[in-house]
């Protein structure tokens, strides 16, 4: 008997032993499930996967697992019925969603710029967007993510929403090609990655958003208030280990490439021919300004400019009813803690 639980006893250490040294089991592991904008694997969410990839969120304790959706709009309705527990959408659809009565946090800025543009043909008379009066906007979808910055810039180049007609002309693809050229648009707004494959297609582009519109916040990682409320620790292990992902990913970005390109967002960067221009662009988004002095904290003056802009309109063109108080929505609590004593030279070593 003693022999035995000399044994047990021993089996007990080897096992505790080996989860400092592995990591935590699967078993031990707390799921926490996600879901982005995007409708399938892209390099645009690249610090999930190579966290995953590296490790550092089991590291952690963590086993996350990132779902994808029909756009920001179908992002945030999910968080908010409680499918998920976290999720990366525009900075639009969470006010929209705090104004609906579904109270969620934004913990971390997760894309600096926004990322939709407003293009012409490099070749036409159309210099800034009040040269578009009475023209026509191509939009991928009139629901789409890339609308309340076309609305926007409309408003900001003086013009009225009826100034400008707007109308569905592909995702940067032949259709869009075709309309361009056929002349059925005179401009075309759209996600930035779309925006690449125009030029890949013969038709080369320059951007004719207004400054002030093209300083709107990209997307943000929120959570519902409950969550924030409830666990703040668990979100702190889950952001360290997202700003780790995105440090790795930044510092070996021909590795990152390769690495998404072969595993991640093979379907996306496989067989695209303006994958290497894509994943420059992407790191873009994650570049902040130099006023941000912690990766993830959040430029709040950059928020109430496009919350000013988003009630501008009436009716349907009106995207957001009234204010919300972004104080209560927006904080860096969580990722000045997650930067807290974290060594980030050690996350970026190969």
């Amino acid at each position: 008997m003693q022999n035995a639980g000399c044994l047990k006893k021993g089996a007990a250490v080897l096992a505790v032993s080996m989860a400092m040294m592995f990591g935590a089991s699967a078993e031990d592991l707390v799921k926490f499930n996600g879901v982005t904008a995007q409708g399938g694997p892209t390099a645009q969410v690249f610090p999930i996967f190579i966290a995953i990839e590296k490790g550092f969120y089991k590291e952690e304790g963590l086993d996350v697992t990132l779902n994808y959706s029909k756009g920001s709009s179908d992002a945030a309705r999910q968080l908010a019925a409680g499918n998920v527990e976290w999720g990366i959408f525009s900075s639009a659809a969470t006010m929209q969603t705090v104004q609906r009565g579904f109270p969620l946090k934004a913990i971390m800025q997760v894309y600096y710029p926004d990322t939709f543009d407003v293009v012409v043909p490099d070749s036409s008379d159309i210099k800034t967007m009040a040269d578009m009066k009475g023209k026509v906007l191509g939009l991928s979808d009139l629901a789409g993510g890339e609308v309340p910055m076309a609305r926007a810039s409309v408003l900001e180049a003086g013009l009225k929403p009826a100034d400008v007609r707007m109308v569905v002309a592909g995702e940067g693809d032949p259709t869009t090609v075709r309309s361009l050229n056929e002349k059925r648009i005179q401009a075309y707004a759209g996600a930035k990655r779309d925006l690449l494959l125009l030029p890949a297609q013969g038709i080369p582009t320059r951007s004719i958003t207004p400054e002030v519109i093209a300083a709107f916040p990209g997307d943000a990682l929120s959570v519902r208030a409950e969550t924030f409320k409830k666990d703040p620790d668990l979100l702190v292990k889950f952001i360290r280990a997202t700003l780790k992902g995105r440090a790795w990913g930044m510092a070996n970005a021909d590795a990152a490439f390769q690495l998404l390109k072969t595993k991640y967002a093979a379907a996306s960067l496989g067989n695209n021919p303006v994958a290497p221009q894509y994943w420059q662009l992407v790191q873009t988004y994650y570049t902040a300004p130099p006023s941000v002095q912690k990766h993830g904290t959040f430029i709040p003056a950059a928020w109430n400019t496009y919350m000013e802009y988003l009630q501008l309109g009436e009716g349907e063109q009106q995207a957001l009813a009234g204010p919300v108080k972004l104080d209560e929505v927006l904080t860096d609590e969580i990722v000045l803690k997650a930067w807290d004593g974290l060594d980030i030279k050690a996350a970026e070593a190969p």
